[in-house]
């Protein structure tokens, strides 16, 4: 599950576009539920062909959900993806936004991609992110390895100290090479790969 935005930048209007693959061997995705945060206004919502679109506003100014429900005939068969894409006005100043994704299958199960990472562990299901701001996102991300990490005792050695900063600094998380990626694509840029096949929750 990902998200794109060719050109996105705090302050300015973008059009998200959400990678859905279908990665069920028995089963085929019917629904896609996209939350956008508060400060993230929906725009206008393109048609997906064969799909079905409905927006459901938040009464208290706050998450607005967008859902796409399959026609028949057009459900996401295994191992196929499409994109549906949102029209959103000007985003607010953070360095990275977040969004939660339920995919509905048609055995019932769903999978709800909006696990944030804490620390250097990939969650299972790891809600799609789109950094705005590569930098600041990169040293948050610095800074929550560091917080998860513990303390050394006081018969570490100087080279595991060296070693468990180093650690927090580049860890094994997706977010440096994300930002790497950003550097060279611009802002925009995409995180969030699946990881496990999906729960079977009803």
């Amino acid at each position: 599950m990902r998200v794109f935005a060719d050109g996105a930048k705090e302050g300015s209007p973008a059009a998200l576009r959400f990678r859905v693959p279908s990665e069920k061997a028995d089963a085929t995705t019917v629904r896609v539920d996209v939350t956008l945060p508060k400060g993230v206004a929906s725009t206008g919502i393109p048609p997906a062909s064969g799909w079905t679109r409905k927006e459901i506003p938040s009464p208290a100014g706050g998450a607005t959900q967008i859902m796409w429900t399959a026609t028949a005939g057009h459900e996401l068969k295994p191992d196929e993806h499409r994109y549906f894409e949102v029209r959103v006005g000007p985003l607010p100043k953070k360095a990275s936004i977040a969004f939660d994704v339920a995919q509905t299958y048609s055995d019932g199960s769903v999978a709800d991609w909006n696990e944030r990472q804490a620390g250097t562990k990939m969650p299972d299901f790891p809600a799609p992110v789109l950094v705005l701001d590569a930098v600041a996102a990169q040293t948050e991300e610095i800074r929550q390895q560091a917080t998860a990490k513990p303390a050394p005792t006081a018969a570490a050695s100087p080279a595991s100290v060296v070693a468990t900063q180093e650690e927090a600094a580049g860890g094994a998380s997706w977010l440096p090479w994300t930002v790497a990626g950003a550097a060279v694509l611009g802002a925009g840029a995409v995180v969030a790969i699946r990881r496990r096949t999906p729960p079977n929750r009803a």
